[in-house]
């Protein structure tokens, strides 16, 4: 019986090519032989696959990132802890730290401390300055984080409570970002240039693309304005590069209630070690609570551009009006779990691919739920599907590196074919010229030419030769063919297994 251990071994010892595993998953795999010529198609394929995967990212230095490497800061309040609970489906293996309204009780310190978070107080606002009394606390959480972790981290993960974050695709994009420029990265962003009701995610909003980001390959008429690129965004260089007479000589942030301009704290943001090293929690505590306005996005956001830095667009839906990384907004929350629900039915089309492939967040809106805990049940269904559709991906995957085999496999057989070819030419190519015939013990062949018995010898030895390579090559083709169709039922398998699950 294969387990789900077993099955996940499978998909990825396949989709990195060795094809060996797990003994009590896939006896069959344990029995065969490696040769020669697999191992040889094998290479090749994988070969390939580092030398696309080179040349699309030549020029651009990778920053690797892992679990490790990431932490949450999740403001929250007591009445929502049933939320905060429910995230831990997607935090497994983060650090987080986690900021309430009033101080947690030991046992909830403790029962913490096995899903790696880290339990804080920051208390409500009194008198309000916007909208909800736990607005400073939820801008100052990413400061707060910070001063708790330390140096002992790369990126930090920015969002409400009920934030959903799909981490496979965060841990991909962020590849791409050294975490020790200054950084606020996302795209979906709140925006009204003149006084009236302001929407999100609105693509007019002002930021910047990647400095090294690659537009070259993108329909620039989709793209809603000239973003300039910078690495790190400025406030500065926002305000050098507008075109749209948005800001101001002093490049003054916009502010409700004449013009609003903010990331969305719900959709989530990632913040770089290097812009929680280059602003102080002093100078956002004192920044935060000066200001009057809608929110805890808000604050930072504007705090942020008074430090001096404004939002990096990841770039992707910058070029792409029908995708946000960054949650799809307010109306959408069932559109994603519905676009999973296609893929895992096989009936999600390219757009509905590519839109769930770009997925990093998902706000889940607790609010709108009639009870908290159907709220928490939809987040770990979301997450439940959104991992299994990612398992699909990863067998796809492996099964275009089993193609890539064959299809190697074949061109070594052909290879090989020649070469045999070529050698027996070789030894009918003996000539007169070769012939020792002044050796008394010297013989006829059936061209008449003479020929002495020690190159008669090496003929024999080399058709000997000849006729082994042609066993082995079978051998060969045999075990490679075996090696496939293993690979192949056990996929089949892992499937078949899933849909009894």
């Amino acid at each position: 019986m294969i387990t789900s251990q077993h099955a996940r071994a499978l998909i990825f010892a396949a989709a990195i090519l060795g094809f060996a595993v797990v003994l009590d998953a896939v006896p069959m795999f344990a029995q065969a032989q490696s040769t020669a010529a697999s191992e040889a198609a094998m290479a090749t394929a994988k070969a390939k696959l580092e030398a696309a995967t080179a040349a699309q990212n030549a020029g651009k230095k990778k920053f690797p990132v892992t679990r490790e490497d990431m932490v949450v800061a999740m403001p929250v309040d007591q009445a929502h802890l049933t939320i905060a609970h429910a995230s831990r489906v997607w935090r497994k293996g983060v650090r987080t730290y986690v900021a309430g309204n009033s101080p947690a009780p030991n046992a909830l310190v403790q029962e913490g401390k096995l899903h790696n978070e880290t339990w804080s107080y920051y208390p409500d606002d009194a008198p309000l300055r916007s909208l909800y009394g736990g607005d400073t606390r939820a801008a100052l959480v990413p400061y707060l984080a910070h001063a708790s972790f330390g140096d002992t981290y790369k990126w930090l993960l920015y969002g409400d409570d009920d934030t959903v974050w799909f981490m496979e695709s965060v841990m991909k994009l962020l590849q791409d970002f050294d975490p020790d420029l200054p950084y606020f990265i996302t795209d979906h962003m709140w925006w009204a240039s003149s006084p009236g009701r302001a929407s999100h995610p609105n693509p007019e909003a002002p930021r910047c693309l990647p400095c090294d980001f690659d537009d070259s390959k993108f329909d620039h008429s989709l793209k809603p304005f000239n973003a300039p690129k910078g690495c790190p965004c400025t406030a500065q260089l926002i305000c050098e590069t507008d075109e749209r007479g948005i800001f101001n000589q002093y490049c003054d942030v916009p502010k409700a209630p004449m013009s609003t301009y903010s990331m969305h704290g719900g959709a989530g943001g990632i913040i770089s070690i290097g812009m929680l090293r280059a602003v102080s929690l002093d100078y956002m505590e004192k920044c935060v609570k000066s200001l009057y306005s809608t929110g805890g996005d808000a604050f930072i956001s504007i705090c942020t551009w008074q430090a001096g830095y404004a939002m990096t667009d990841p770039g992707y839906s910058f070029f792409h009006p029908d995708v946000n990384m960054f949650d799809p907004g307010p109306e959408d929350r069932m559109g994603n779990m519905m676009k999973l629900v296609r893929a895992l039915d096989h009936r999600c089309d390219d757009s509905c691919q590519h839109q769930l492939s770009n997925m990093l967040t998902l706000h889940v809106r607790s609010r709108v739920f009639p009870q908290l805990e159907d709220a928490a049940q939809f987040i770990k269904a979301i997450i439940g599907m959104y991992d299994v559709f990612m398992e699909n991906k990863r067998i796809k995957a492996a099964q275009a590196v089993a193609n890539l085999v064959e299809v190697d496999s074949t061109a070594a057989a052909a290879a090989v074919a020649a070469e045999t070819a070529a050698m027996e030419a070789d030894v009918q190519a003996l000539t007169v010229a070769e012939v020792e015939a002044r050796q008394p013990n010297s013989t006829k062949v059936e061209s008449g030419t003479e020929v002495s018995a020690s190159k008669q010898a090496a003929i024999a030895s080399a058709q000997q030769a000849i006729q082994a390579r042609a066993v082995a090559d079978a051998t060969d083709a045999a075990a490679a063919v075996a090696l496939q169709n293993a690979a192949a039922a056990a996929l089949a398998k892992k499937q078949s297994h899933r849909k009894l699950q």
